[in-house]
């Protein structure tokens, strides 16, 4: 899955409380009813392994991998394709018509064939599964997982609440300032980032967009390196830039994407007009961590997440601890791989090796939010802030303030 390889996507989830690998019991205890259950279009839910939608296996050798619980939520659903209902649907209300001679099948007639027709074919058909994959991480009371929209998140944490207890909080803007700094969003004065004088302070709650426009100022203006964990820290933005705004005067969002969206003057002229920056990636880096996703400031959703690997390095060897991560608490797994060596540079992280990385991330992210909620709660220190990000949205624009 993809927690495993590739890029991840996923958001963050607080917990109330901290798990052990014993939990995986609760889970264990709500699987995936068994697939011949199905009955009509009524979807089952249940837990999974993490290595397929059918994966059984929950246990704690199979899901506890280094300080994580990694495991997946599963649907699954008979489903008819919608074409091939359509032309059955169509064929069969044809020979309706036919056998009672007639131009117009009667409604009723109609609703008759369309649910014999459905009911047959879905007697018939394969399921379909749906997997959001979860990792509990077991040194923080968190959870990532991979539902990235509105419905996956509403099916998602009841779910987990019924299995253990524990209702996850979506980690957004507005949760992660009264986490962090105890700020209530929606009591901060709204004041526009740009000197625009015809842009008008909006009664919309945007902190997250603030932000990451904040966020871009202090990179490109200011500084690239923060500290972070005990050490320096880097980040860097690149493109594609989203940048939106419900109260601006013409299209509300603006994509900039292919070129230099960094250095095109369309950016500047979004700033000028009341837009802020909602969506862009954005590189974090820890000794030879590098980690790079783009982020959306609405939600704070990490979208295809990579790691990389500087070129002439290779990953740390299987079971060896990365030297950015000496002195950090762990939970040392019964049985733990001893070093390799020499480190095979072909050799795929881990998928505890990537989630550590992933929860670099969003730490790292966190914490310079944590750093922008400390100028932003301040009115006088805000206003004294806002000062230099208005001469460069100006200077972006080429306007005179």
């Amino acid at each position: 899955m993809g927690f495993e390889s590739g890029s991840l996507s996923f958001h963050a989830f607080y917990l109330s409380k901290g798990f052990e690998p014993g939990d995986i019991e609760r889970f264990a205890a709500r699987p995936l009813p068994p697939i011949k259950t199905l009955v009509g279009d009524q979807p089952l839910h249940g837990w999974a392994g993490p290595l397929h939608a059918l994966d059984g296996d929950l246990t704690e050798a199979h899901c506890w991998r280094g300080d994580w619980l990694w495991l997946a939520h599963v649907t699954a659903r008979k489903a008819v394709p919608p074409s091939f209902l359509r032309a059955t649907l169509l064929a069969e209300l044809e020979i309706e018509r036919r056998a009672r001679d007639v131009e117009i099948l009667p409604r009723a007639a109609k609703t008759e064939v369309r649910e014999r027709v459905t009911e047959a074919l879905l007697r018939d058909a394969q399921p379909a599964f749906a997997s959001m994959e979860c990792a509990i991480d077991l040194r923080n009371q968190r959870l990532l997982a991979s539902a990235l929209n509105d419905a996956s998140i509403q099916l998602l944490c009841p779910f987990f609440r019924e299995t253990t207890g524990v209702m996850p909080v979506l980690c957004c803007p507005e949760s992660a300032a009264y986490r962090i700094r105890g700020v209530d969003a929606n009591a901060l004065e709204q004041i526009p980032l740009t000197p625009n004088p015809d842009v008008q302070s909006s009664p919309d709650n945007a902190l997250g967009a603030e932000f990451l426009t904040w966020l871009f100022h202090r990179w490109e203006r200011e500084s690239a390196v923060f500290e972070f964990d005990g050490q320096r820290c880097g980040l860097m933005f690149e493109g594609p830039l989203t940048v939106s705004s419900d109260d601006a005067p013409g299209c509300h969002e603006t994509l900039l994407r292919n070129g230099t969206p960094l250095d095109s003057p369309e950016f500047g002229i979004a700033l000028w007009n009341g837009k802020r920056l909602r969506r862009a990636k954005l590189t974090l880096t820890k000794g030879d961590w590098v980690v790079t996703a783009t982020v959306d400031a609405q939600d704070f959703a990490f979208r295809s997440l990579k790691i990389v690997t500087p070129k002439g390095e290779s990953a740390p060897a299987p079971g060896a601890e990365p030297d950015a991560l000496q002195g950090m608490p762990s939970l040392n797994r019964p049985g733990a791989k001893p070093p390799a060596d020499p480190a095979d540079p072909k050799r795929k992280l881990d998928v505890d090796e990537r989630l550590d990385r992933a929860a670099f991330y969003v730490d790292a992210f966190l914490h310079l939010y944590g750093e922008f909620l400390t100028i932003r709660e301040d009115p006088a220190a805000w206003r004294a802030a806002l000062s230099p990000i208005r001469d460069w949205i100006a200077q972006r624009a080429q306007r005179d303030d």
